[in-house]
Parts: C-alpha cells; structure tokens; sequence
C-alpha cells in the first residue's frame, strides 16, 4: 500500500480521485478546507485507507508546515495530485485584488509549495510522482478568466521545467490539462457521470489512474483531455 497526498479532495474531481486511489488499494491523504464534505471522505473507504487532511492552501503560511507534518507522520509518500483549483468568471476590473492573489496562490502558489516541501523526501527515497491538475485554458486564452488562465499558465511552465530538473533522479511530473467538468467549480451538478458536454470527474479520475499506474521508466509530461461535446479545444 502506497501514500499519496492528493489536494482539493473533498469534492468533484479531488473526492473521484481520491475514491479511485483508495479503491486501488493506496493510502490517500485527503487534503482541503475542514468541513463534512472532507470529513466523511474517511468513511467512504476501508478504515485507515482515507485521512482526511483540514488544509487551506490559500493560506501560504500553512502549506509547508502541513507537507512535513504528512511526510513525518505517514510517509514515504509514493506522490502528490495537485488538484485543488478556484477562479471566477468576470472581467478583470472586476476582481478585488485579494480575490486575484488568492486565485494565484491556491491555482500555482501553494503547488510550488508542496512541491517544493515534498522534493527533499522523494529525492530521498529515489523516486516519486507529481501530477498538478491544470485546465486546457492554459493553452488557448479565454476573456474574462485572466487571472484564472494567467495561473494555469503559470502552472503548465512550473510542471514542465520541474520535470527537467528532477527526472534524473526518479522524480516523475505530469500535468493534466483537462476541458470543461461537470463539477461545483463548472457550473455543473458535482460528482455526476457527465452532463452538457462536460467531463465526468470520474472518468477524468479514471485518466489520471493510467498516470498512476504508468511504468516507472515513463512519463506522460501533459496530457489534455477534452469531452468529445465541447465546442471550442
């Protein structure tokens, strides 16, 4: 049995992947703001195979402190999921400038954080996974998103540079760029199996899986995966 951290886990696409990890027979460190939704995770699984993890990564000052506190206490630690994600649909004038910084630090921020947290034990034990979620904005602009693509490009830049820098020493990074999803964060139902044209979370889990599962001499560097519906890619 495997430990892996995954962010962003008490709904939609974090709650899937976590479900789908703990399925798997992996320990899954649920991580994301304390709530029911977070709690009840640990009791979706056999006991011990989900923990739940209360962490804001909008707060900078908590997420290395939280990183080692999880690698002392449960590790080794096989990899990470970068899921946790926000953003707002409106034009850029409209934003408070604390909404923009926190889009920043939740979307990319705390991603370097954990990574950077995280690095020292997987160099350590020879080897590991980071898998940072992105978006297909981080390819192709859309308005009135700025902050929210300018992230996701931010993020894509991050994974791919990380991965040069570390694959020599076993340390594989991936980044998923997925389309629209039916989830809270999309407009859509949540944890459903798809609707209008949107991704399943759990059939985007499912992707991530063979990422998961992928050989220990590959790495999938990026990976975009749309719904065949979608209008615009």
């Amino acid at each position: 049995m495997s430990t892996w951290i995954v962010t962003g886990a008490s709904r939609g696409l974090g709650r899937q992947l976590v479900l789908a990890l703990a399925a798997r027979g992996h320990r899954v460190l649920a991580c994301a703001r304390a709530g029911a939704a977070l709690s009840s995770l640990e009791h979706e699984a056999a006991p011990g195979r989900i923990v739940a993890v209360p962490l804001d990564l909008a707060d900078a000052a908590a997420v290395a402190p939280a990183v080692a506190a999880m690698v002392a206490v449960h590790g080794p630690i096989a990899g990470v999921i970068n899921n946790a994600g926000i953003g707002s649909y409106k034009p850029l004038l409209e934003h408070p400038e604390a909404e923009l910084l926190q889009i920043l630090q939740v979307n990319l921020g705390a991603v370097m954080q954990v990574c950077r947290a995280l690095l020292p034990h997987l160099l350590e034990q020879g080897g590991g996974q980071v898998i940072n979620i992105g978006s297909d904005l981080a390819r192709r602009p859309l308005a009135n998103m700025a902050a929210y693509v300018a992230s996701k490009h931010g993020l894509a830049g991050f994974s791919h540079s990380l991965l040069r820098e570390v694959k020599d020493s076993g340390v594989r990074v991936s980044l998923v760029n997925p389309g629209i999803i039916d989830t809270g964060f999309g407009g859509g139902a949540g944890d459903g199996p798809g609707s209008d044209g949107r991704l399943g979370p759990a059939q985007l889990a499912a992707v991530v899986m063979h990422l998961v599962e992928a050989p220990p001499g590959l790495v999938l560097d990026e990976v975009t995966v749309h719904p065949v519906a979608q209008r615009e890619f």
